[in-house]
């Protein structure tokens, strides 16, 4: 491994970012070496200096000691990933709805990854997969005061040239040394951090691409073990399911 692929810093990846991306945004970034959870490191930064307008936060680590996933799940997370918590400031939505949003940055990160020719799916409600292992995690989370939206919060976990555990997969196994630095994907997650915001603007097209790169037709209950087929996605994130003549709707 050389040494730019290990290298990194807030600055070579605010770098990357300028150089592909064109933003009004102005992201303050922090990068840790080592910590428990970005998502803690994100918290305690946020309550010392709230997030302003175009001005969001994001909280990279090169590894995590306890990094969240789903349901308080542990996401594991050492060197060679990418782990970022972020928090944009976000106002004027009233739907109390995470899964939308988190589809939202899963579709904006697997269009950035099918750029280098990955050909990589949705697992409902937002994990990333290729031959059906797992490349990416996102926990997304809304912040409201009262009914109204106030901040987005996203922890993503991207496996680059990580180790992985079995049923993971890292981009260095996928396409080898191709695009390999760390800085490099670092500020791809942040511009589809971005870019998700866009999406949201436009539920129907989300819903619909989404729809077109889910990982399978099927969803398999995990308590009975029962297959259902999947019919689609509705406008706020949902899973809707059938099983003869039975439609059931499913969130997170």
């Amino acid at each position: 491994m050389n040494n730019q692929k290990l290298y990194r810093g807030v600055g070579l990846i605010s770098r990357y970012h300028k150089s592909d991306h064109s933003s009004k945004r102005s992201w303050q970034l922090i990068l840790k070496p080592v910590c428990a959870s970005t998502e803690i490191e994100l918290t305690n930064w946020i309550e010392e200096k709230p997030v302003k307008k175009n001005q969001p936060k994001a909280i990279f680590a090169s590894c995590q000691r306890f990094g969240q996933g789903q349901n308080g799940r542990i996401w594991q997370a050492p060197k060679g990933g990418v782990w970022v918590s972020a928090a944009v400031k976000r106002e004027g939505l009233y739907e109390n709805n995470s899964q939308l949003y988190g589809l939202a940055v899963a579709l904006a990160l697997v269009e950035r990854i099918e750029r280098i020719g990955v050909d990589v799916k949705i697992k409902w409600p937002n994990d990333l997969l290729v031959n059906g292992q797992k490349l990416a995690g996102i926990l997304p989370r809304l912040f409201f005061r009262g009914t109204k939206l106030r901040l987005l919060r996203v922890g993503v976990g991207l496996n680059v040239f990580n180790n992985v555990p079995k049923e993971g997969i890292s981009l260095k196994q996928i396409v080898g040394d191709k695009k390999m630095n760390i800085n490099f994907w670092s500020s791809e997650v942040l511009i589809a951090i971005e870019r998700s915001l866009d999406f949201l603007d436009n539920e129907n097209f989300l819903c619909s691409q989404i729809e077109e790169r889910l990982w399978s037709k099927k969803y398999i209950e995990k308590e009975t073990g029962n297959q259902w087929d999947i019919k689609g996605i509705d406008s706020i994130g949902r899973l809707i399911i059938f099983n003869e003549g039975k439609e059931k709707i499913l969130s997170t």
